[in-house]
């Protein structure tokens, strides 16, 4: 009943994912017949360096994992729980990578406490980027240059220190199901450890780990803004494509935490006319997010379609393998 139960669910979340991201498709579509449109190479570009992006998110993802999950099940799950994030509410993506890591033997607990730390390192790598409009923007005023800074403070839950000590904090207070209960929790008995520093100290990945996933998310922040300042360069020569990469990373990041916006729908754009609007123009950063947002959602797509036919990988062979210890 369970099996069954699991592939209804899993099987309702690609539906529901795949409608919402064909409607925003259509919608993203229907607006790109009102903007300038970049030159076909450019498009092409910006597709495979998304493509490239999606594939180092994943990478990102894996190095918070127990290594022997590593495998193209996990990629698959991965692609798939991508969808979740054009479904408006701003927890199906969360949902969907956790509970597809836990299909590739990864403890409840543990791939949801991945998932916090993956969050930090994501924002972490934007804010980094990002912070370098506010030397680049030459065009901004001082409090809008000072205020890019501000988010490098992200930075300090990079140290797996402050990343034990915060997780504690939170679940001493609110105990969560996704980290407090479920088959593989530490030692079987999380009902009486759930708030101990012992039990977080287990679930959080190494301080190593943590870094190399910060250093795959730089990497994967750079191929989007990239991507973004192909398009915007080709509408707007003369353009500097440090600055579009660095303002698009800020926009990015900004994106990232506003949780109720279906994939920063709205937001991104936002900040991209704010940052970058005095040297690029409107229309010109709204037209290339247009085709930024189309370039990223077919990436998406090509890469759920390819990890499809991928077979499962081995699976843990020790109970403390299973457990994510």
């Amino acid at each position: 009943m369970r099996r069954w139960i699991g592939l209804a669910a899993r099987t309702a979340f690609g539906a529901a994912g795949l409608t919402f991201l064909a409607v925003t498709f259509w919608q993203t579509w229907d607006r790109s017949t009102e903007v300038l449109v970049p030159a076909w190479w450019r498009l092409v570009v910006a597709f495979v360096l998304l493509t490239v992006a999606m594939a180092l998110t994943n990478r990102a993802w894996a190095q918070l994992l127990p290594p022997d999950v590593r495998g193209r099940s996990l990629s698959a799950g991965f692609y798939l729980s991508q969808l979740g994030k054009y479904v408006p509410g701003g927890v199906w993506q969360a949902i969907g990578q956790v509970g597809y890591a836990t299909r590739a033997e990864v403890s409840l607990p543990r791939a949801a406490t991945a998932f916090v730390v993956f969050a930090f390192t994501q924002a972490g790598a934007g804010a980094v980027l990002g912070a370098g409009i506010a030397v680049l923007g030459t065009e901004l005023g001082g409090w809008l240059r000072l205020a890019a800074l501000a988010p490098l403070a992200i930075l300090v839950m990079l140290d797996r220190r402050w990343l034990v000590w915060v997780i504690t904090w939170y679940r001493r207070r609110r105990p969560h199901p996704l980290v407090s209960t479920g088959p593989g929790a530490v030692d079987g008995d999380t009902t009486a450890r759930a708030d101990t520093r012992e039990a977080v100290q287990e679930l959080v990945p190494a301080q190593a780990a943590i870094l190399r996933a910060g250093a795959w998310c730089l990497g994967v922040i750079l191929a989007m803004g990239s991507a973004f300042a192909v398009l915007v360069t080709g509408l707007v020569p003369g353009v500097s494509f440090p600055t579009v990469v660095s303002g698009h990373a800020m926009a990015w990041m900004v994106g990232f935490v506003a949780v109720p916006f279906p994939s920063g729908l709205g937001i991104r754009e936002a900040v991209h006319i704010l940052l970058l609007g005095p040297s690029v123009g409107t229309a010109t950063l709204i037209a290339a997010s247009v085709y930024f947002r189309l370039a990223q959602m077919l990436a998406e797509l090509v890469l759920i379609a390819a990890s499809r036919n991928w077979r499962a990988p081995a699976r843990a062979t020790t109970p403390r393998e299973r457990s994510g210890r």
